[in-house]
């Protein structure tokens, strides 16, 4: 009898271990190969340095090997859908954006992936708020100046705004809405062109983000008139927000986050969710950020709920601003 009740104990004890074996530490040792950032910019852009600064940083603080891998393609969707379609086993990762995130799902008939229920926020990274700026010898001083403008002559002020599809073209038409004004968006294939134009003086106006303008700005090549936010950025304190000047839901940003493939282990999900929360509590990884003009995320803001919702809200904003505007699906 005593036999088989420590036979028993024993099955018992081993049956106990291998699921806790199978439920823990099959992912005790992540990352114990490469783990690959896929970006949906070409190498030296924003989007991309913003994922080489972040690899870095996990790969020091999980002692792995985070390595950006970079897929450009149809304004960053071929990433966004190679990274949905991939193992949930957390070795592959999106560095997505408001634009291929919230805005292009809209935009486009033929999309290989779904962004709320393909792809899983593990955290917010920044923001950049989208900004009006205008040529020096414009001039109005903000874009209640730029409002007025555009009711004297509907349809002859020219807006220029870079990339089909990203939140500077989207804010160039909902300010059309919000303001009940007429314009003509001059359509660029980035914003650097865009405000290269301004700065010449091809165009008075340009819809940019600060991360792309900031650099311009502090060389007085272009004036900052309005930063579309609830409230002043910290990379340009001197200038207004719309909401102080009582444009307070006409609020406009490019994001970065980090993204699995849905149903990766939430133990993965966790491990990483920390580690960039610490690393965004370090001061070069917050200094390399403001560089870029992009706003670290710290905090509520930064949780995969809250860029969860945030989602979830833009695609709902989004949709009934290109109703609005009568744009219609490619």
């Amino acid at each position: 009898m005593r036999v088989i009740i420590r036979i028993n104990y024993l099955w018992h004890f081993f049956w106990i271990l291998a699921i806790f074996s199978h439920s823990n530490f099959t992912y005790a040792a992540y990352p114990d190969r490469p783990v690959k950032i896929v970006v949906g910019y070409p190498a030296g852009g924003g989007g991309d340095i913003i994922a080489r600064v972040i690899a870095q940083r996990l790969s020091a603080l999980l002692n792995g090997n985070f390595i950006v891998d970079n897929k450009p393609g149809a304004g960053a969707m071929l990433a966004a859908g190679l990274v949905a379609k991939s193992p949930a086993d957390g070795y592959t990762l999106l560095l997505g954006s408001s634009a291929e995130m919230t805005i292009s799902p809209l935009l486009y008939s033929r999309i290989a992936y779904n962004p709320e229920s393909d792809l899983l926020p593990i955290t917010l990274l920044g923001i950049s708020p989208v900004i009006l700026v205008a040529n020096p010898h414009f001039s109005g001083e903000n874009i209640l100046d730029v409002i007025t403008e555009a009711k004297k002559d509907p349809g002859k002020l020219v807006i220029g705004s870079g990339g089909a599809g990203t939140p500077p073209q989207m804010a160039a038409e909902e300010l059309k809405i919000v303001g009940n004004i007429n314009f003509t968006i001059a359509p660029y294939k980035g914003g650097a062109p865009a405000q290269t134009d301004a700065i010449a003086g091809h165009i008075p106006l340009v819809f940019t983000t600060i991360a792309t303008a900031l650099p311009a700005i502090k060389a007085k090549q272009l004036k900052p008139l309005t930063v579309l936010a609830p409230k002043r950025s910290t990379l340009l304190p001197e200038v207004a927000s719309s909401a102080e000047l009582g444009l307070k839901n006409y609020q406009v940003g490019t994001w970065f986050g980090l993204f699995a493939p849905i149903n990766t282990p939430s133990n993965i999900i966790d491990l990483l969710r920390n580690s960039v929360s610490q690393s965004m509590q370090n001061i070069d990884v917050r200094n390399q950020f403001e560089m870029l003009g992009l706003e670290p995320a710290t905090g509520p803001e930064s949780t995969g709920k809250a860029l969860q919702i945030r989602i979830s809200e833009e695609l709902i904003h989004w949709k009934e601003i290109i109703k609005k505007a009568g744009i219609n699906k490619e």
